[in-house]
């Protein structure tokens, strides 16, 4: 270096005796430009590109317009403008750059050998404009000059391997404003051609692959192509390979090829993918130690996968894990940053699968409060807006099933309607929407008794089933959860054309819930209990006798330990009751002491339902005692009332 400091003094030394118009000045100017060049590729020094500006001034005025050296000077000046614009951001000097660099374009006229040479950098400066100030005429001239260039550099030429590269890029760039598609396939076609330019030990490879990667998983984001995902892979792979143990990337390229995998396996559902995600991502964490600046995103994906792993193989560890490196990542993502409210989301969701797994209910009470949290970063219109509403649904329904609190209620509601404004009418969730607030009003009504939980309520499902046309997956459930409120309805207020569209509704949902459907039992039995209301006010036998067959048939879809068997057998026992007050046939009567003997089992000492259990039997064994006198029955009777 002490050389070239010193060629610099002298060469100072003997510009300083060659004045304007000296016939060595232009030599001088010459060297000291190239010494000074020289230096600044070495030690970056703006002062030196201070400097060479000043001299490259000096040389164009040397070469004015006609002499043969002018559009090279031009384009020297233009260059060295742009190195320094890249220094300081001055954008005057990008501007200046660019007008030289045309000017000297128009002295190259095709067929010129430096043409090509101007073409570039002359791309190079619009397009490092169009990045300062987004000015698409920029970048539409930066692509149509860096197509000139690319023609008129064949293969083998030195700069064609970087000229496909930067025309890709403004391809790129101009995809990302305009999102047409074939500007992104272009760029991968002349990407993949660079990179043959670029083997391995390129000192520019790594540039191509990025670059290549970034268009990739573009088109992955916009098509989803499993055959993308395949290429990412197997590009990440190489980057790794240029980033290895001890480089400043290669964290970085472990992080992203852990999550290209992730993806990779959301799409293939291979278990190796994820696990070899996982483990990767170990890796990049433990080498962003405590206050490295990408250690909360490394804890994010780390957390994401080991929760998308649990929910793959149940291994809890996967999800205490996930748990333990959710509220680390949360203690790094204060409240301001970006990705705070996803870190508040996921640490929720993770907390309601160890509540489902465990049942602990401070796992539920955390989950609650911090997707309230997120709920409050996420203002209407929020794109993960919908995700959180629906998941502390989720949680609030689950503490509501546990607790029975009406306040939970209140705010199951109000969020449910929250819901349907994100879902109007014609989204794919519009329907479900419609159906689930329905079904919380039908819950606030059970426990308030406002009627016009109940009328909302109805409205909501109507308008569900209109949308529910035969053949809906969801028409069936929407029928008879409609079907349910007629008939609450019904015993409220008695209307007798809430009861007969109940009954009509029902019939439609128990033709679509074929045997083997899990709701087709409590259909049957709702079917039944409306038929036997109507016999009620009616006194239609065949009502009746329709109620009893589908009793019958509820029941045996309600074998011994089914939760709602008992309902089943004291609906059966009623209706034959009451069969047998019309007919007086003995079988009847004796049914009805078998179910209500059976029923009694089932409510135990302390049951709710033990006392109206022995009362309904004693009276049936009376009834029997009547018809037929047996001492024993007269005393069971005696006993079960006492």
């Amino acid at each position: 270096m002490q050389d070239l400091e010193e060629a610099i003094q002298l060469l100072r030394g003997a510009l300083e005796l060659c004045p304007p118009r000296h016939q060595r000045r232009f030599l001088t100017l010459r060297e000291l430009i190239r010494c000074l060049s020289s230096r600044y590729e070495s030690q970056g020094l703006v002062k030196d590109l201070e400097e060479l500006v000043t001299l490259r001034r000096a040389e164009l005025e040397l070469y004015p317009q006609g002499h043969s050296d002018h559009a090279a000077s031009l384009h020297n000046l233009a260059c060295d403008l742009r190195r320094r614009y890249a220094k300081t951001a001055a954008i005057n000097d990008l501007d200046e750059s660019i007008e030289l660099h045309r000017a000297a374009l128009e002295l190259r006229s095709p067929g010129h050998r430096d043409r090509s040479s101007m073409l570039r950098k002359l791309t190079l400066s619009l397009s490092t404009r169009y990045d300062k100030l987004g000015m698409v005429a920029d970048l539409e001239e930066a692509i149509g000059f860096g197509r000139a260039a690319l023609k008129l550099l064949t293969q083998g030429h030195p700069s064609h391997g970087a000229s496909l590269h930067k025309l890709a890029c403004n391809l790129r760039k101009r995809f990302v404003k305009q999102a047409a598609m074939q500007d992104l396939e272009e760029a991968i076609q002349l990407l993949r051609e660079a990179l043959e330019l670029r083997p391995p030990g390129h000192q520019r490879r790594f540039l191509t692959l990025r670059e290549l990667i970034r268009c990739l998983s573009s088109r992955y984001e916009s098509q989803g192509l499993v055959k993308d995902l395949e290429e990412l892979v197997t590009l990440r792979r190489a980057e790794l390979e240029l980033y290895p143990q001890g480089h400043s990337d290669h964290a970085a390229s472990l992080h992203n090829l852990a999550c290209d995998l992730r993806r990779r396996y959301a799409k293939t559902a291979a278990i190796n993918d994820l696990d070899e995600s996982i483990e990767l991502h170990r890796a990049a964490l433990e080498l962003r130690s405590p206050g490295h600046r990408d250690r909360s995103s490394t804890l994010r994906k780390l957390t994401l996968c080991l929760s998308t792993r649990y929910d793959k193989l149940g291994m809890v560890a996967d999800l205490e894990e996930a748990i333990g490196f959710g509220r680390a990542a949360l203690k790094l993502l204060t409240r301001g940053h970006p990705s705070h409210g996803a870190s508040l989301h996921k640490l929720a969701c993770n907390l309601r699968k160890r509540f489902v797994k465990q049942a602990a209910m401070q796992d539920l009470e955390e989950a609650i409060q911090l997707l309230r949290g997120a709920l409050e970063l996420c203002p209407p219109r929020h794109q993960r807006r919908f995700l959180t509403l629906r998941e502390l649904i989720r949680c609030l329904s689950s503490r509501y099933e546990s607790q029975g609190l009406v306040e939970d209620l209140e705010e199951l509601v109000t969020l449910r309607r929250a819901m349907l404004e994100l879902c109007p009418r014609g989204h794919s969730d519009h329907v479900a929407s419609l159906h689930n607030l329905a079904c919380d009003l039908w819950r606030r009504y059970a426990k308030t008794a406002a009627i016009t939980d109940l009328e909302d309520s109805i409205e909501l499902h109507r308008a569900a089933l209109e949308l529910c046309s035969p053949g809906h997956r969801d028409r069936s459930s929407t029928l008879h959860e409609l079907t349910l409120c007629l008939s609450t309805r019904y015993d409220k207020l008695g209307m007798v054309a809430d009861l007969e569209e109940a009954i009509e509704f029902g019939r439609a949902a128990l033709k679509l819930l074929t045997r083997g459907h899990p709701s087709r039992g409590e259909s049957l039995h709702k079917f039944a209990c409306n038929l036997r209301k109507r016999f009620v006010k009616q006194a239609a036998m065949q009502d009746l006798e329709e109620a009893i067959e589908l009793h019958r048939a509820a029941l045996e879809l309600r074998p011994i330990g089914h939760p709602d068997r008992s309902s089943s057998l004291c609906e059966l026992a009623f209706c034959l009751s009451r069969r047998h007050d019309k007919r007086r046939v003995a079988e009847d009567l004796e049914e009805v002491v078998t179910f209500r003997r059976e029923a009694l089992k089932l409510c135990p000492q302390g049951h709710p339902n033990r006392a109206s259990s022995l009362h309904n039997l004693a009276q049936c064994l009376a009834d029997r005692f009547r018809e037929k006198p047996a001492a024993a029955d007269l005393d069971d009777a005696i006993a079960l009332e006492q």
